[in-house]
């Protein structure tokens, strides 16, 4: 039985990868002398040499948007890049995407559920980084670790939480600032819980669960783990268009039994889905300041649980009917049945409420449907729409 069960995921699985793979052109090599220099200062002790990144800079200000490749395999994992620009100004990005007063979900809503600095020096100092960048005057360079818990993967539902090493530094760059963040998933991940992604994705509402698994048919019973990731975020700056050319490289391995099942389409897929919502929300005509974020913020941290909680329902009540009238089967019956009995409300934590209110009340700010019409002051209003 186990003989048959271990062979059946393997073909599930192995036709989720097929679906999703794809032919990717690839990265010059002389990019990756200056990748691999940045993944490995996080074990180095020598001082930062920016001429080691002029060509791994020169490559992510020049290409197109929107261009691919895959990259060659790193430990065993495999690896993908992608390119995309943001109207905006770097100072004014790092502001609302790495700034420690805001939870860094906000520019990130399809791909990160929560975020941690775990080194409190690290988050505090991101604050002159974002100074300097604004001079584009010299090199900032900040060690560290952090922890995230990222959303429900498309494929399979699950979702992840895991430490990692991180390094950020801003330096001066060819048409202005650069920004770099490099990550290194520094142990194996929590096991992988089963989420769900309610309705189309680009609508950013999902759903958690504490019950081990995957949210795919036939897989439900897979413990499975993100063995490592690397990523690698580079953002150069062109201070006369106002605009930042952003490339994404990032290498992952996950699966179960210590088998990789992520292929460089599946990566892709998902620094798609990143660069999707970072953009929508950055270039938001309707974006509030980060001030006024941050203020709304500490208002939805200052409330009553009571009140949250009854702001929150009127929003899972509102997915639970819009999924039922729309008879997607999106939602397993487990969530369902969670939905219906009040349960997921009554086991959802004041920081995932939080979470959720927040993540509200920007999607009101940049026209994105909500249930929950917010005033000058945190609470509910009477009037409703639907969410899709």
């Amino acid at each position: 039985m186990v003989f048959r069960s271990f062979f059946t995921v393997l073909l599930l699985l192995t036709t989720l990868i097929s679906a999703h793979g794809r032919e990717l052109q690839a990265v010059p090599d002389q990019v990756y002398a200056g990748l691999e220099y940045l993944l490995d200062l996080d074990q180095s002790s020598v001082d930062f040499d920016q001429d080691k990144l002029s060509e791994l800079i020169s490559f992510v200000g020049s290409i197109p948007a929107e261009s691919s490749a895959e990259l060659k395999e790193r430990q065993g994992a495999s690896g993908a890049f992608y390119s995309f620009s943001v109207k905006s100004d770097l100072s004014r990005v790092l502001d609302y995407a790495y700034n420690p007063d805001l939870p860094a979900y906000l520019v990130m809503p399809s791909s990160l559920r929560d975020h941690q600095w775990l080194t409190p020096q690290l988050g505090e100092s991101l604050r002159d980084l974002s100074r300097l960048a604004n001079s584009n005057g010299g090199i900032g360079l900040l060690r560290g670790q952090d922890w995230e818990v990222i959303t429900p993967n498309t494929n399979t539902g699950g979702y992840y939480g895991y430490n990692q090493d991180r390094i950020v530094t801003v330096l001066p760059g060819p048409t202005g600032p650069v920004f770099i963040s490099v990550s290194n998933q520094n142990d194996l991940s929590e096991v992988g819980k089963k989420g769900c992604i309610v309705g189309d994705d680009q609508n950013w509402n999902y759903l958690y669960s504490e019950e081990k698994g995957l949210n795919t048919a036939g897989l439900g019973w897979v413990n499975s783990y993100m063995y490592f990731a690397h990523s690698v975020l580079v953002y150069v700056a062109d201070s006369s268009t106002h605009m930042i050319h952003v490339g994404s490289f990032k290498w992952l391995s996950a699966g179960w039994a210590k088998m990789n099942m992520v292929n460089s389409g599946h990566i892709l897929d998902g620094i798609k889905r990143f660069a999707s919502a970072f953009k929508e929300v950055l270039e938001a005509p309707g974006l509030p300041n980060a001030t006024a974020l941050t203020a709304r913020y500490r208002e939805l941290l200052q409330s009553s649980e009571q009140g949250l909680r009854h702001m929150v329902q009127t929003y899972l009540q509102a997915l639970d009917g819009s999924e039922r009238s729309r008879n997607s089967g999106s939602l397993s019956s487990t969530f369902q049945e969670l939905l219906s009995s009040g349960k997921y409300l009554q086991q959802m934590s004041r920081k995932e409420m939080v979470r959720v209110l927040l993540l509200e009340y920007l999607k009101s700010c940049i026209g994105k449907k909500s249930p929950i019409r917010f005033g000058s002051k945190t609470k509910l209003s009477q009037s409703q729409v639907s969410l899709f």
